[in-house]
């Protein structure tokens, strides 16, 4: 509710200043709220590298949630609250996460080989996935799928690279890759689930 309030006081402050069309005040609205929020989550996830003595972890766990999720998209929240409790969450497991392979000793190339080819079968198989509120036009799909699997395949090299010379930011990256991909899985079940509900309530 937050962030619906202070994204209505970002419109109309807008709307006094610039020209804005009328019928398009839903959708401006929509996008200020995406970006209070996105602001948010960056700022929360920071907060908690920085009380982890770590910025650059959340700087790597970031990047790597920005960048591809721009492209292969995942999992959406239905309340920006929970939005940004996830986000810190999933931090604090890629962190500790990276921690424990370390602490294990299961950075072995092989391993995280396997587990990055396992992980990139739903990018493969299902990227861009589809969101009600970002309608891709079927070649802007098929180059967010392209993208989605160069910019897999960059960040899978640059976690095995890292983690190969024992740091701890390459294991956070592979944890933060599994966990997009699992974002990716789960939202394909989730959307299966709803059109399989609607199914039955139609019939």
């Amino acid at each position: 509710m937050l962030i619906k309030l202070i994204s209505k006081k970002i419109y109309n402050f807008m709307s006094r200043h610039i020209k804005v069309e009328p019928e398009l005040k839903d959708v401006y609205i929509y996008g200020i709220e995406i970006t209070v929020s996105t602001s948010l989550n960056v700022c929360l996830v920071m907060f908690a590298a920085i009380l982890l003595k770590s910025p650059l972890s959340g700087v790597c766990h970031l990047g790597c949630i920005i960048i591809l999720r721009s492209f292969c998209g995942g999992y959406h929240a239905d309340s920006y609250f929970k939005c940004n409790c996830l986000m810190v969450i999933f931090f604090v497991i890629s962190y500790f996460g990276g921690k424990l392979l370390v602490y294990f000793n299961l950075t072995n190339f092989k391993l995280l080989s396997i587990f990055l080819m396992l992980t990139f079968l739903p990018i493969y198989a299902f990227a861009p996935v589809k969101n009600k509120h970002k309608i891709l036009s079927e070649s802007k799909a098929k180059k967010c799928r392209i993208l989605s699997i160069i910019i897999y395949i960059i960040l899978s090299l640059l976690g095995l690279y890292l983690s190969y010379f024992g740091f701890l930011y390459g294991s956070i990256i592979i944890v933060t890759l599994i966990e997009i991909s699992g974002s990716v899985l789960f939202e394909i079940y989730m959307q299966r689930r709803h059109n399989d509900e609607n199914t039955g309530n139609s019939s």
